[in-house]
């Protein structure tokens, strides 16, 4: 394990060029950070980039948020922010008919949760070659949204395709690294802070050992 402070691919590759067997990494799961892939590329060449599952379904939930503020105000404790953040799939027939129903009020909104619950269907799909097909239709599709937001949506997918599809033939996720992060937040946070990376980079990971 290691810790790298930056985001850049030269920080990135400094810091971790001196730990050997870089050449026999099989895969890198990453979140949709440009950087992160351009890295994984160059330094892991003969590794396997797979975007993973957890940030591709979050894509939409910003704007699915910001848009439902606009009429329900921020407020964390607003029941449908549940229902319209949740998978479809996990709720009962209640829920669904509640989601229904508010939705046909606020069609940009409805067109959102759509786009969302797509996503959430292709990663139940099967197969690599099947899930290829559905993403290609939901792009497709994709091209004649109106909002904004479902533009920039579709253009990441394509910008991430073959590392979306990866998933289906590795099924590898991003989950431990977000353990990690996680202990990260509550070292900082028991610390209240730290002024120096290089305390902080030992810290973290003497309680990640």
């Amino acid at each position: 394990m290691e810790l790298v402070e930056g985001r850049s691919v030269g920080e990135m590759e400094a810091q971790l060029a001196h730990i050997p067997g870089r050449e026999n990494v099989r895969f890198v799961v990453t979140d949709l950070c440009d950087p992160f892939k351009t890295f994984a590329r160059g330094f892991f060449p003969n590794a396997q980039v797979v975007a993973d599952k957890f940030h591709v379904l979050r894509l939409l939930i910003p704007h699915i948020n910001r848009r439902r503020k606009l009429v329900t105000g921020d407020r964390r404790s607003a029941a449908i922010r549940r229902l319209l953040l949740r998978s479809r799939f996990a709720l009962d027939h209640v829920g669904r008919w509640a989601v229904d129903r508010w939705l046909e009020l606020h069609p940009d909104l409805r067109a959102l949760y759509e786009a969302k619950e797509t996503m959430h269907s292709i990663y139940r799909i099967r197969g690599r070659d099947r899930a290829a097909a559905a993403l290609t239709a939901f792009t497709d599709r994709l091209a004649t949204a109106f909002l904004p937001e479902l533009q920039t949506f579709r253009r990441t997918l394509l910008r991430w395709r073959n590392e979306i599809l990866a998933y289906f033939g590795t099924g590898l996720t991003n989950g431990r690294t977000e353990g990690f992060n996680n202990k990260a937040k509550l070292v900082k946070k028991r610390a209240y802070g730290y002024r120096s990376f290089p305390n902080y980079r030992l810290r973290l990971l003497n309680a990640c050992a």
